[in-house]
């Protein structure tokens, strides 16, 4: 099924559909990109091309792992390595870790991976980081487990939508700021207070 958003629950992709196109937004599902020229854009739907004038555009594809997994020893899934669950490691290759967006763990409810998201990329660190030590100092590894504590989208400033607390959703302006919050979070996290006071959203109240 085509859809903007994998893995969103349906009421909050519609949400967000709807959203966008009330301020002129129109989407194109299922088409693929031919070409893009100075003045435009080819696409195709359905069989069909068509073309679109434009002096400006913006392409965004996803996100990719990097270019050294390929480029490694290491067993690769178009390029990501698909861990061994419990320590994530690098199957071959013991005294390897892999995580992030180089990861790939498979998620068997829904028989598909994890998306790279910044919130499983944080507890992929803080296992690995905890095996390490372990290795280096002694003692137990733990098993990575991935704990789905969300995830909020941002529609603009002041809108958004996501699902937190087990499967709450949220809509508008309380998504919005759920969504500066945890961005506030990760960089406090990621590089303490001062990445906080450099990068950090503050007009939550907007």
């Amino acid at each position: 099924m085509d859809t903007i958003m994998p893995g969103f629950d349906p009421e909050l992709i519609e949400y967000a559909m709807n959203s966008l196109e009330a301020r002129g937004v129109e989407f194109k599902l299922g088409a693929f990109l031919k070409e893009v020229r100075a003045d435009g854009i080819t696409f195709e739907q359905n069989g069909e091309k068509q073309d679109i004038s434009a002096l400006t555009t913006i392409w965004s594809a996803g996100v990719r792992a990097n270019h050294l997994v390929e480029e490694s020893s290491l067993e690769d899934n178009r390029g990501k390595v698909e861990v061994t669950p419990p320590e994530l490691r690098a199957p071959s290759h013991d005294n390897v870790f892999v995580v992030g967006d180089c990861a790939l763990i498979w998620n068997k409810e829904i028989d598909r991976p994890y998306p790279p998201t910044a919130q499983i990329a944080m507890q992929e660190a803080e296992i690995c980081a905890h095996n390490l030590v372990a290795l280096v100092k002694g003692g137990d590894l733990e098993h990575f487990e991935f704990i789905n504590r969300g995830t909020v989208c941002s529609l603009g400033d002041d809108d958004g939508m996501g699902s937190i607390f087990g499967g709450k959703k949220i809509y508008g302006w309380t998504a919005s700021f759920m969504k500066k919050v945890i961005d506030n979070r990760a960089l406090l996290k990621i590089g303490g207070m001062g990445l906080l006071l450099k990068k950090g959203k503050f007009n939550i109240f907007k």
